[in-house]
């Protein structure tokens, strides 16, 4: 004999439903919000080709305009090599800002991220404006360019810095609009722990080079120059 639900069965469980929806509804659209997101993020991460050279640029403010951004990533891509060999040059430009006009929680989290980036060797060249390189420099974190380069034919290269507006890299189509100073600089390496990694040896010959590049205007990639 087959079970007959009653009315009163079918009521509570449609009041159970109901419930859950009225009491929990802001934590059921968190939840579904954030597994939308976690999905994207894996989806794009997954789709997007592998990173040739991750730059950190540290200013004072943060970059509201993504063009400028984008122009960093194109021209610097001009003296980037493929070292993920899959025909692609993708350089992803990180602004932080560490300006004392922003609230002083937001630029201790900035900091200690642009610590924890550098102490993990995942970064080695460096962009910044004065306020950035002024915290760079106070934090001991920059090689000293006369010591990298003893090998080389850059012996006019000193100190912690690179003045872009020095060399011909503002001489780009894309950098033409770029306002204020911009300063290049690579983060310590030698008799650091960073040498043990066989990973971070790489993203600094990486970053190395791409500085000598830069320097002697030295473009590897026509094509690209070319679409600029």
């Amino acid at each position: 004999m087959s079970k007959v639900e009653r009315e009163s069965d079918k009521y509570a469980k449609d009041k159970w439903y109901q419930n859950i929806w009225y009491h929990h509804k802001a934590k059921i659209i968190i939840v579904l919000f954030l597994a939308v997101a976690v999905f994207a993020f894996i989806y794009s991460s997954l789709s997007k080709s592998d990173i040739d050279l991750y730059v950190l640029y540290i200013t004072a403010d943060p970059e509201v305009f993504g063009e400028r951004i984008s122009s960093l990533e194109t021209t610097i891509g001009i003296f980037t090599q493929d070292i993920t060999n899959d025909g692609k040059i993708n350089v992803f430009v990180d602004n932080v800002y560490i300006g004392a006009n922003h609230e002083t929680d937001q630029i201790y989290k900035n900091k200690e991220r642009i610590m924890t980036n550098l102490r993990a060797g995942t970064c080695f060249l460096i962009l910044s404006d004065e306020t950035g390189l002024e915290y760079l420099i106070s934090s001991d974190t920059l090689c000293l360019l006369e010591n990298e380069f003893t090998d080389t034919e850059l012996t006019e290269l000193t100190g912690h810095y690179l003045d872009l507006r020095e060399t011909k890299f503002f001489e780009r189509p894309m950098m033409e609009d770029f306002e204020g100073n911009l300063y290049m600089s690579l983060r310590q390496f030698k008799g650091t722990i960073a040498e043990l990694n066989s990973n971070s040896l790489k993203t600094f010959e990486q970053s190395k080079n791409v500085f000598m590049n830069i320097f002697n205007n030295n473009t590897i990639n026509i094509k690209r120059d070319e679409d600029e």
